[in-house]
């Protein structure tokens, strides 16, 4: 019946589709060997182009980012999202030889987790991948330990149903494949705490069903997926989400004739990775020129909190909490640090309410900010 149920929606589709144009607002990337969309509502959608240089076969049929904040609050494509800027080509690349992104954001449910949404999609001429990043500011009012995840529909050769899917954990890899059409997908920069490959039905897509998938610890690594082919869903490790913060996931994807060719993009898209996130640390490292201690967040607090503070250059650091007494009550760092900005967690849960201080000593100077526990 499922089956039945989607080809109809399929054939309805293609009956529409000669009267009326696609109303999704989109953007394409081709290099000559992948085709990279980026759809309305931040849906994803690979190709691998044929061998006339021109036309692709489509591979995967949506990738869209999920937020997972709750057991029953968890952004995703369908339920939860709304465009604020429709998919469209950067004329300067921030990064390789192309670059479309688009903004979106959770307003469409009216419900948390209240977020936006960026997605940039970079890709390099001639080459088989290209590197997806998500960004995820929060407009909660509260920190919550949030998760990142996505959802995939393979699409492999064109077509729905009997693709083989597997997760590597090693590699924090998705590969999924059917005669001589491979498609990988790699989270690059968050360790993947559940992995799931399962049969495609009806009604997956609820928030109890993917914040199971997202949070369990488990990992389904093989699927040979039946006639409506098959969804994964990954999450990873909890990421402390702050009020008007961002975090930021990095996906590779890369298609090949074979495992082989498939593996080797992937490869070269990983390295590509590595390479630009050292230039950045590197340029955020240059711009820190002198010690800095930040308030902490949130202010006041219960029980935890977080400080952050600057190194201009590596050096030995201590930062203490004292009570308002000036008896030391807590050491949270003490030892040598690497140039940069460090964020440490201040975990007060068997102090009593009250006013505290935290003092930062490197590099011959010291400073202090005061902070509140209210419980």
């Amino acid at each position: 019946m499922e089956n039945t149920m989607k080809n109809v929606l399929i054939i309805a589709a293609l009956f529409i589709g000669f009267f009326a144009i696609d109303a999704s607002a989109q953007a394409i990337y081709s290099s000559g060997k992948i085709e990279l969309t980026l759809r309305s509502y931040g849906r994803i959608r690979v190709g691998m182009v044929n061998a006339d240089s021109v036309s692709y076969t489509r591979q995967l049929d949506r990738g869209s980012l999920l937020y997972y904040m709750s057991p029953t609050n968890v952004f995703d494509y369908l339920e939860d999202t709304d465009d604020i800027m429709e998919p469209d080509t950067v004329q300067t690349p921030e990064w390789g030889d192309f670059q479309i992104k688009a903004r979106c954001n959770g307003d469409y449910a009216g419900k948390s987790p209240k977020l936006e949404e960026g997605i940039d999609v970079f890709g390099w001429d001639g080459k088989a991948y290209g590197i997806v990043r998500f960004t995820v500011l929060s407009l909660e009012q509260q920190p919550y330990d949030g998760r990142f995840g996505m959802e995939f529909i393979p699409q492999i050769d064109g077509t729905y149903g009997n693709e083989v899917m597997t997760y590597n954990q090693a590699r924090q890899l998705f590969a999924f494949y059917k005669d001589s059409s491979f498609l990988g997908i790699k989270i690059l920069n968050h360790p993947v705490a559940s992995a799931h490959n399962f049969d495609w039905f009806e009604g997956y897509n609820v928030d109890s069903l993917l914040s199971i998938w997202m949070t369990d610890g488990q990992f389904e690594n093989y699927l040979w997926a039946g006639i409506d082919g098959g969804t994964a869903v990954f999450g990873t490790t909890p990421i402390t989400t702050n009020p008007a913060d961002s975090v930021q996931l990095y996906i590779a994807v890369a298609v090949g004739k074979d495992s082989v060719s498939m593996n080797a993009a992937i490869d070269e898209a990983t390295a590509r990775y590595n390479a630009y996130t050292s230039v950045e640390n590197e340029k955020q490292i240059a711009s820190i020129t002198d010690y800095a201690l930040y308030q902490n967040y949130p202010n006041p607090f219960n029980p935890s909190t977080q400080i952050s503070y600057d190194l201009p250059k590596a050096t030995n650091v201590t930062l203490t909490v004292y009570n308002i007494l000036g008896n030391k009550v807590a050491e949270l760092v003490n030892g040598y640090n690497d140039a940069g900005r460090h964020t440490v967690n201040f975990d007060a849960s068997k102090l009593s309410s009250g006013v505290y201080f935290y003092t930062l000593n490197a590099g011959g100077k010291i400073v202090t900010n005061k902070m509140i526990l209210s419980k």
